[in-house]
């Protein structure tokens, strides 16, 4: 099912509730940063970025798949991951891997599991939009994110991930909110209220003997 997505309040909250649905210390809001959020309703809106829902079965015994855990322990080994913990988020990931296994083999970048050299790249918790938007300005090839939110599960045990489509102009929109993002850096650091200038003591100036 493709969500649509405009520049308003109602659409916010709702990718809002896409990108932070764990519960815990890591959650966040995109509604704190407008500016972040205005580029990504922008894209959603101008269909740059086409965001799909899917629902999948969840596996609550899956850490009994052999073959899974075996793709699951090699790549966590590459990661920040605690292996074999048995908690819920270690199920969420295996399961992730499990309905990416069309993909081929995996391999961490950051905070993102990634396959076809970077093509197509994954996340399992919360995540902030400049988080994302950043990580797509250095990764041009990229041509989707898949999003696999936290599983609420209903009778039949299933379980919803959202497809991100990249275009190239997405990339794109991406990389001017980063130079946008260095600009203002770039402005702060100008700035001798932010990045004050300490004064030189009269030791500075003498060389060493």
């Amino acid at each position: 099912m493709e969500l649509k997505f405009s520049n308003d309040l109602d659409s916010a909250k709702r990718l809002d509730e896409i990108m932070n649905s764990y519960s815990g210390r890591d959650r966040g809001s995109i509604l704190t940063d407008e500016h972040s959020l205005a580029a990504t309703l922008v894209l959603l809106e101008h269909g740059r970025i086409i965001v799909t829902e899917h629902v999948y079965p969840y596996d609550q015994d899956i850490q009994g798949d052999s073959e899974m855990m075996e793709v699951y322990s090699e790549l966590a080994r590459e990661t920040h991951w605690k292996r074999l913990s048995h908690t819920e988020i270690e199920r969420i990931r295996i399961n992730a891997l499990r309905q990416m296994r069309q993909e081929g083999k995996p391999f961490y970048d950051g905070e993102f599991i990634c396959w076809r050299e970077g093509r197509a790249f994954a996340h399992c918790g919360n995540l902030n939009l400049p988080q994302l938007l950043l990580y797509l300005a250095g990764h041009e090839q990229a041509e989707r994110f898949y999003l696999f939110t936290y599983p609420y599960w209903t009778e039949d045990h299933t379980a919803k991930y959202y497809r991100f489509d990249l275009s190239e102009t997405a990339i794109k929109g991406a990389e001017i909110y980063r130079e946008s993002i260095w600009e203002k850096l770039r402005q702060a650091s100008q700035a001798s209220d932010v990045f004050p200038t300490f004064p030189r003591l009269e030791d500075d100036s003498v060389s060493p003997s």
